[in-house]
């Protein structure tokens, strides 16, 4: 038995010590100091999901004592990490010294999982800025509008399903999962070059096994923890940032359209000839998974967090009815003038545009922006005065609260009230770029946003036109993020009634 209270004994000095040690290395610098219990830290909540990623920032972002302070330190797992309030000093991070915070802190089996390690939101280094200036052509404008009309066809086909399903009497859906038909159809063809027909065929294999990506259990809600809160467990056993199964339906989707597409020499001016091109251009950059790696994050984008935006965007409408009401004015003032939805000239939806910025400020993909400290050869540490002593030691993660920033009553009055008009030419050269950054900042910023904003505008626009939206008995009073999702996502399904004008 002594033996037993011995380990004992020395599991809790253990313990007592990580928790010492944790505290004193922040007191050391005078940073405040958030703690958790030993081995997990500030992630306790996160761990027993009892918090979302969003509900985590929010509440450290918030915490009373230190609410008012440019910095607070945390401990994720093993690591001190920094979480950064100051606008100035986001604006330094992210922009003007960028150069030293170029890598992201996600990581996982850089041996096995290319596709996890070599797409644009995870690579690092000289290798990120390669691979960035090769596939930003993509997003050029002339690309842009190719693709536009690819998604204009799928609003089409949006709409020919609601005119075939909603008669006299309004019908209820859960929008989130009949928007992310939507969204599969649009990245099926935009980025797989391939007719995924789900608006048409709920059962369609695309679908199916795009929305199994998304699908988190135990295992993969560990894995994506790892990635992002303790990269070197998630490298030294090699952990998939997606599942093998998800990897392979990317994979053998890419590869065998690409063939296709090079063995009939057609073009669609598609990300698949894009890619194509990419890896005529530089074979050696672009071998083997490095080029699937590029259509999975295009994946992950354009089918999660556009249906969620779309969602949070009819969800908040429902709730409005009066702001609902003048985005339609916009929409068929703009359909008067026009006709028909064209790139050169959708933006001239004021209120939409506004909408939709409103929607992302309450609702951003990201919970959090993230970096990694990495200074150039010769420097060790990088300085936050004049707004703090504390210097950033080389390695240091360091993470921007997003989702608190935009929720933070000293940027935005009112926060938790939807108030598109704080986006009005009149009112948005009053909002601080480095409070708001729904799509990031700086030169990592996403690549992909004018695609996002094209995709997500096209479905309202086909919605809103023709069919009103409105609360149900099941539609939630208030937003809840899904414990589970490393984007945010409602935790309740968002049930509304459309019903015909």
């Amino acid at each position: 038995m002594y033996w037993i209270w011995g380990l004992i004994l020395c599991i809790g000095v253990f313990l007592w010590w990580w928790q010492r040690s944790a505290r004193l290395y922040w007191e050391k610098y005078g940073v405040s100091y958030i703690a958790g219990p030993p081995f997990i830290g500030a992630l306790k909540d996160l761990i027993m999901l009892r918090k979302s990623f969003a509900g985590l920032f929010l509440d450290v972002y918030n915490y009373k004592k230190f609410k008012d302070e440019p910095i607070t330190g945390v401990y994720f797992f093993h690591k001190p990490c920094l979480i950064i309030r100051h606008p100035e000093l986001i604006k330094n991070i992210l922009v003007k010294d960028f150069s030293s915070f170029i890598d992201r802190t996600i990581s996982c089996d850089p041996h096995e999982d290319i596709i996890g390690t070599d797409n644009l939101f995870a690579v690092k280094g000289q290798r990120w800025k390669n691979i960035r200036n090769k596939v930003s052509p993509v997003f050029t404008t002339g690309k842009l509008k190719n693709l536009f009309l690819l998604m204009v066809d799928v609003s089409k086909t949006l709409e020919q399903k609601l005119q075939a399903e909603i008669g006299d009497e309004a019908k209820e859906y859960e929008v989130k999962e009949f928007v992310s038909f939507y969204t599969t159809d649009t990245v099926a063809l935009c980025a797989f070059g391939v007719q995924a027909n789900s608006l048409l065929d709920r059962n369609a294999d695309f679908h199916k096994k795009a929305k199994k990506t998304f699908e988190l259990n135990w295992k993969r809600i560990f894995s994506f923890g790892s990635c992002f809160f303790f990269p070197k467990f998630a490298t030294w056993f090699r952990i998939q940032f997606f599942s093998k199964e998800t990897n392979e339906f990317i994979r053998s989707s890419i590869n065998y359209v690409m063939e296709e597409r090079i063995k009939s020499g057609s073009k669609r001016n598609d990300l698949i000839d894009a890619l194509i091109a990419m890896r005529e251009e530089d074979s050696e950059l672009f071998k083997g998974d490095t080029l699937v790696a590029q259509a999975a994050i295009f994946l992950v984008a354009g089918y999660e967090t556009s249906s969620s935006t779309t969602a949070f965007v009819l969800y908040e409408l429902a709730r409005n009815p009066e702001i609902q009401e003048k985005v339609r004015k916009d929409i068929m003032d703009y359909m008067a003038k026009y006709g028909s939805v064209q790139y050169e000239t959708i933006h001239e939806m004021e209120y939409l545009h506004c909408v939709l910025q409103e929607t992302l400020r309450m609702y951003p993909s990201l919970p959090f922006l993230d970096r990694v400290y990495s200074p150039p050869e010769g420097e060790e540490k990088y300085f936050l005065e004049p707004y703090h002593s504390f210097a950033i030691p080389k390695g240091m993660p360091i993470y921007v609260p997003l989702v608190a920033l935009q929720r933070d009553e000293k940027y935005f009055p009112n926060p938790t009230e939807f108030i598109p008009e704080r986006f009005s030419p009149e009112n948005r050269d009053s909002i601080n770029p480095y409070c708001y950054m729904p799509f990031g900042a700086g030169p990592r910023n996403c690549i992909g946003s004018r695609f996002a904003n094209l995709q997500v505008k096209l479905s309202l626009i086909t919605i809103l036109r023709s069919y009103r939206v409105e609360a149900t008995d099941r539609t939630p009073k208030f937003i809840e993020y899904d414990e589970k999702a490393v984007v945010n996502t409602s935790k309740q399904p968002l049930y509304m009634n459309l019903k015909r004008l």
